[in-house]
């Protein structure tokens, strides 16, 4: 069930969450997709479970494209910065860093992530010796402050 992870974005969504508590068909699906029921089964063989899933899926996918709130936790593919908003559950034309978890468009992603480039680049910019405070040097990390003393 691929469009699962807009799930996601909903149970996050103070105004989605209404759509899925208002769901009372087959919400085991929604909280387990992984599990069917013999009934489920059933439905897909005769396609009836296709068609409700379509049309809740669509009614979510609806939901986000008019919700403030989901649009704000999607991506704006830095790659060619196109005005469209992106998000990792649109498999077919967006990939997501595993490192950040930037979401860019399938044709513009060559592997790199630049967002990740740009963290590794000011990581040895500011900690040339490794500490994870700029401020702290091997030398002094050990050493008290006089009013800590």
């Amino acid at each position: 069930f691929k469009d699962y992870n807009v799930i996601i974005i909903f149970r996050t969504c103070r105004n989605g969450k209404d759509l899925l508590d208002n769901m009372t068909l087959r919400t085991h699906i929604i909280n387990e997709p992984q599990l069917f029921s013999l009934e489920d089964l059933c439905a897909v063989k005769d396609r009836t479970l296709i068609e409700e899933m379509k049309f809740l899926v669509t009614s979510w996918l609806q939901h986000v494209d008019n919700c403030g709130l989901c649009k704000g936790k999607g991506f704006i593919c830095e790659l060619c910065a196109r005005d469209e908003v992106i998000y990792p559950f649109q498999l077919d034309s967006a990939v997501q860093c595993q490192m950040c978890w930037t979401c860019f468009h399938k044709a513009c992603y060559s592997g790199t992530c630049p967002k990740c480039a740009r963290i590794r680049s000011r990581r040895t910019m500011s900690e040339p010796d490794g500490s994870t405070n700029p401020g702290v040097t091997k030398n002094n990390e050990n050493e008290r402050r006089p009013s800590e003393q």
